[in-house]
């Protein structure tokens, strides 16, 4: 493993606007830490600059960069609860490098080292930026389970800075409601987890050594083509030709009840006067709970008899109870399979109108 400065760039871009993989000079593949849970075919296609078939939209690179503008805003905010944070040089990062087996590494850049003040050894934090459902899904299920590919890129920064395994630090931001919080990762999980990552790309090496930098000699692709890792992949085109193209006819063929576009628009209409109705309705309903509120506090009682439009009715102040589990608490002391057991997810589907 080594550290490197590299000099001053004139732009950000230019060591941080890299391939996902790439051959060296020197004859070794290199992959990106960002990119250590992509399929290693397209691993392959970025690493023998082969045409990208499937570009990403202006919207799906608009999300990219506004989250990569807002990474340093976490660092700041850690910074302002009581974290020792030194965050990277936004022109001069430090260069990680990490061999996984000869002639192949893994390099990156982390985004920052720190602890919280007073407390521990330095580690690595990485930091990640992630939309509301995303957010909440790293919170109750953990890093580990939700997002596995930002486990093992910090796991290769912790090794290449330190030499060891350490426990690492994700710190995400909610871009929706601009909350942000973390997950410390214990030693040993992390530790697992550049294994799991090195075990994936073992295959790619051994590809490698075999075939040299051949565009035309690809190595097994990691997910189906239903997969979303598939569909979102820059190369789907030249990997699996047509794919797209059946899966959108397959969505196209599903059997639907032809509406118009007057009936939608009708629909449309009457549920916006039940929705403005209903607001309507909750406001005055809110206004007489607190009306009555005041009269029970006047009379100085907890429940009161008061005569209704059609019987008497009990009113009366009722103390509820919740119980809330502290996901962070529960990640940090259980393995990802042992959390499966006890946080399940379950999936449902409805239309919303915004």
């Amino acid at each position: 493993m080594t550290l490197s400065n590299p000099p001053l760039t004139p732009s950000r871009s230019r060591v941080f606007d890299r391939p996902a993989a790439r051959f060296t000079d020197d004859g070794r593949l290199e992959v990106r830490a960002s990119a250590l849970g992509q399929c290693r075919r397209a691993l392959w296609y970025a690493a023998t600059e082969q045409e990208v078939t499937n570009p990403m939209t202006d919207e799906t690179k608009l999300v990219l960069e506004a989250g990569q503008a807002l990474e340093p805003v976490v660092v700041r905010a850690m910074q302002r609860r009581f974290w020792s944070v030194t965050p990277a040089d936004p022109d001069a990062p430090l260069r990680v490098e990490v061999e996984v087996i000869p002639g192949l590494t893994v390099t990156g850049h982390p985004d920052a080292t720190g602890a919280i003040e007073l407390f521990g050894d330095e580690r690595v934090i990485e930091v990640k930026t992630r939309g509301p459902e995303a957010f909440k899904r790293w919170q109750t299920l953990g890093a580990e389970r939700s997002h596995p590919e930002s486990v093992a890129q910090a796991a290769c920064y912790t090794l290449g800075l330190y030499g060891d395994f350490r426990e690492t630090v994700i710190a995400t931001l909610d871009t929706g409601s601009r909350r942000w919080d973390y997950e410390v990762i214990p030693a040993d999980r992390v530790e697992r987890a550049w294994d799991r990552a090195c075990e994936r790309l073992a295959p790619l090496a051994e590809h490698y050594e075999v075939h040299g930098a051949d565009p035309d000699a690809l190595p097994e692709r990691d997910f189906a083509g239903s997969d979303w890792q598939c569909q979102r992949c820059s190369y789907l085109n030249a990997c699996q030709p047509g794919e797209a193209a059946e899966v959108e006819d397959e969505a196209e063929t599903e059997p639907v009840d032809l509406v118009s576009d007057d009936d939608a628009r009708a629909a449309l209409h009457e549920y916006e006067r039940i929705q403005q109705q209903l607001k309507s309705l909750d406001a005055d309903k809110r206004g007489a709970l607190k009306t009555l509120q005041h009269w029970l506090t006047g009379k100085g009682e907890a429940k009161a008899r008061l005569e209704g439009s059609a019987k008497a009715r009990t009113v009366g102040m009722v103390t509820s109870c919740r119980y809330s589990v502290d996901h962070k608490r529960l990640n940090a002391l259980l393995a990802p399979e042992q959390r499966a057991e006890i946080v399940t997810e379950q999936t449902s589907e409805y239309l919303r109108v915004s």
